[in-house]
């Protein structure tokens, strides 16, 4: 009678403890392999250990599409606005005028052609981004500035970039059309305000530009596009030559080549037409 009893808890001896290596095994293996669901908001005191923090993502497509169409109304406005300055009402050159007037005349267009196409580029950024938000819903972002800065770099940049650039050239031709337009006499009681008034306007936009530029998303450490309005502009060359190189863009590269053509044209332009009126 006894040895059954022995037998028996024996059995049952056997059983809890084969119980209880299954149950210690299962529950190592859930403790080391599972993953935490949520962050708890204490754990009993221990030193050094903080909550895990995940930061809330939005949909920030509409904002996005906003801040492209507040580009696109006031760079075309502009872009219509140095048609009759910059051509319809320019002064035409004649051989009668003086070497730097002549020199200020020719340039006047050439600034004009800038400040246009500068604001219909912009116009066309502005106008295709909008169109492939509400086209291409982007995935949500923590922010509107990581939204722009991971999907839309490079529309958003070359947005200011060329409405920059755009009032800049705007800007300069109040004074080539003054110089061009006064008579000798009044040279210097209208010119010279101009150009200072000018100078200043221009002073004043390059500091809000490269305040707004450098605060970025306006955290410390935050997002940012650039420091200062040249770092925006080479930010944007080197975009712009990235995405060339990235794919079959011939267009895009011929944009450089033109752009270089330009500048070098610009620069052959001055001397090229005297050296023709002399020979004449």
């Amino acid at each position: 009678m006894t040895k059954r009893c022995h037998g028996a808890l024996l059995v049952i001896g056997a059983c809890c403890v084969f119980d209880y290596a299954v149950c210690f095994s299962v529950g190592c293996v859930e403790t080391f392999t599972r993953k935490p669901l949520a962050s708890v908001p204490s754990r009993g005191g221990v030193p050094g250990w903080r909550p895990t923090q995940r930061k809330a993502v939005s949909d920030f497509s509409a904002q996005a599409a906003t801040l492209f169409g507040n580009m696109r109304a006031p760079a075309a406005l502009l872009a219509g606005a140095v048609v009759p300055i910059g051509f319809m009402a320019s002064p035409k050159i004649v051989p009668e005028d003086p070497r730097w007037l002549k020199r200020v005349k020719r340039m006047h267009y050439v600034i004009a052609s800038v400040a246009i196409c500068c604001h219909l580029t912009t116009v066309v950024w502005s106008t295709i981004t909008v169109n492939k938000i509400n086209e291409r819903s982007p995935p949500p972002a923590g922010s509107l500035m990581q939204l722009l800065k991971q999907y839309y770099e490079l529309p958003w940049i070359g947005c200011n970039v060329n409405f920059i650039m755009g009032l800049l050239a705007f800007a300069c031709l109040l004074v080539t059309f003054s110089l061009a337009s006064v008579s000798s006499a009044s040279y210097n009681l209208v010119c010279r305000p101009v150009a200072c008034t000018v100078a200043a306007a221009i002073c004043l936009m390059i500091s809000i530009v490269n305040d707004g530029v450098s605060q970025g998303d306006g955290t410390a450490g935050g997002l940012r596009f650039g420091s200062n309005m040249l770092m925006l502009f080479l930010r944007y060359i080197s975009l712009l030559a990235a995405h060339a190189l990235k794919g079959p863009r011939p267009l895009l590269l011929l944009t450089f080549v033109f752009a270089g053509a330009a500048i070098y044209f610009v620069m052959k332009i001055q001397t090229a037409k005297d050296a023709v009126t002399a020979a004449k």
